[in-house]
């Protein structure tokens, strides 16, 4: 059947301005069905609302936790008294908040600590020993066991409504404190028995706020390696202790540090992503995926827990302001030991950052840490990765214009992004799918001047915004046929912060030939 003839109004060049893919990382769908708000690439830049911005540096805080890797990270707060403490794999804690590392206790038999506070008190739990810091001082926990247990197999320890839990991570069994308040003396067994019977020791324990329906009550979530999750409440294991619901998820990652409170909620990295307990309790569903915060980085954490979910370094951390959640993961290459999966929980939206080496996170006074190798702890913040420059690579998902079945002529490509002082960037444009990691790129730059409306010419300086940064832009012309079209930024620096914002293509629509 004949089509009618477009008129000549719809064949005049087009200037569309595509926004910055906020949508974040998405490695789930066909590049040819993914939204044009999602993003094929996304390492080092992080989404927010109307922009991604290239992920803050980091700068050698502390350089003396011994010569191994950093093993363990804590804030100690209590109230207006607030510390941060290390341990590192010689096994000596260390106070570090000054910058300098302290002795505070040697003789450990291993670095690797889990960690509650409790009241006014940091405790420690490393599957061989139980140590207290009240602020200045650091004492071994003298436990009675109720089953005649040798104390120093416990390895996990967690805090809720009050009283202290204990659990060794290689069984179905906790022990929790008889008395309120109290974290040493006795003990008292419990067992799950037969409410797991799922099989599986029991891997952590979280504490998550829902809403009764007569005020938000805090329940005891206790997470087993089978990916039965068994949620209590009450105060008191021995009185009152009621289980109002096992669920399933899948197979969490065997670390306790795969588990992390955000808000009221809990995240956990499992072996199929990375979900939060609230949509399991709230969906009552079995599985994963319809909890999942990470469905469309879903296949990328599949291969890489198969990978590397043996290795030591997986953890889920929350930024001080509840704005990132990391998942640490360790990749297998000795030069880049271990990444990141970053989610935004405001926008649900997902990037990688890369060449930052954290075996463990911690935060101290609202600042984020890191424990890496060789004994040093590192502090998120500047421009830098320590002196090097930070990467941001981001491809866009293609974008159909509105019209997939039209062919376009694109003529060129203008990538805007905001910067402070002059910023070198590589960008390129791709059509109809093809592999953005072949791209040719070109290199482009802007002079630091701030433009001057009706002064300036356009595309060759910065518009200044409010802040006194420069929103860049330079077009790159080309002609390339294609019904589909995509972007790729690549930017380098270690003097300033630098967005990106959008970018503007221009085309001469045509037929569906």
């Amino acid at each position: 059947m004949l089509q009618p003839l477009k008129s000549a109004s719809q064949y005049k060049v087009k200037s569309v301005s595509i926004p910055a893919p906020f949508g974040g990382l998405n490695s789930r769908d066909s590049v040819d069905l993914m939204k044009p708000t999602d993003a094929i690439v996304m390492s080092n830049f992080f989404p927010t609302v109307e922009k991604l911005t290239l992920r803050e540096g980091y700068t050698s805080f502390c350089t003396s936790i011994g010569s191994g890797d950093v093993e363990t990270l804590v804030e100690h707060n209590a109230g207006s008294n607030r510390q941060l403490l290390a341990i590192g794999s010689n096994g000596t804690l260390y106070q570090i908040d000054s910058g300098s590392a302290v002795s505070k206790k040697t003789g450990l038999s291993n670095g690797r600590s889990q960690t509650t506070a409790f009241n006014g008190r940091t405790i420690f739990a490393n599957g061989a020993e139980q140590f207290s810091w009240d602020g200045s001082s650091a004492a071994d926990i003298s436990l009675t066991l109720s089953d005649s247990s040798a104390q120093g197999t416990l390895k996990g320890v967690h805090a809720h409504k009050n009283r202290i839990y204990w659990w060794r991570g290689t069984d179905q069994s906790f022990y929790y404190s008889a008395t309120v308040d109290t974290f040493a003396g006795n003990m008292t067994l419990f067992n799950l028995g037969v409410v797991a019977d799922k099989g599986g020791n029991i891997i952590s324990m979280a504490t998550i706020t829902i809403d009764g329906g007569e005020g938000l009550d805090d329940l005891l979530a206790i997470i087993l390696a089978s990916g039965q999750v068994l949620v209590y409440s009450g105060s008191n294991p021995g009185s009152g202790f009621s289980l109002i619901g096992t669920f399933r998820i899948a197979e969490p990652v065997n670390e306790p540090r795969c588990v992390a409170k955000f808000g009221g909620d809990v995240a956990v990295s499992t072996k199929e992503g990375y979900i939060a307990l609230s949509q399991v309790m709230k969906n009552d569903v079995i599985g994963t995926r319809a909890a999942a915060l990470s469905e469309k980085i879903r296949g990328t954490v599949i291969a890489q827990v198969a990978s590397t979910g043996s290795t030591t370094g997986w953890q889920t951390f929350v930024s001080p302001d509840g704005t990132k959640i990391y998942f640490n993961y360790p990749t297998g290459d000795t030069n880049d030991p271990y990444n990141q999966h970053v989610f935004n929980p405001i926008i649900n939206a997902w990037c990688v950052f890369e060449a930052l080496p954290a075996r463990v996170w911690g935060s101290y006074n609202g600042d984020t840490y890191f424990g890496g190798a060789s004994g040093v702890v590192f502090k998120m913040g500047g421009f830098a990765d320590v002196s090097d420059a930070i990467t941001g690579d981001v491809a866009t998902a293609y974008n159909y214009f509105g019209d997939r079945a039209s062919i376009k002529r694109f003529s060129s490509v203008a990538p805007m992004l905001e910067a402070s002082t002059t910023v070198s960037f590589d960008f390129g444009i791709a059509v109809d799918q093809e592999p953005v990691s072949a791209l040719n790129l070109s290199t482009t730059s802007f002079a630091s001047e701030l433009a001057t409306w009706d002064v300036a010419s356009w595309d060759d300086f910065h518009w200044a915004d409010q802040a006194g940064a420069g929103i860049t832009q330079r077009r790159k012309s080309t002609s390339r046929l294609g019904r589909s079209a995509a972007v790729r930024i690549k930017v380098a620096t270690s003097s300033q912060s630098v967005s990106f914002i959008a970018a503007n293509f221009t085309y001469l629509p045509g037929g569906p030939f």
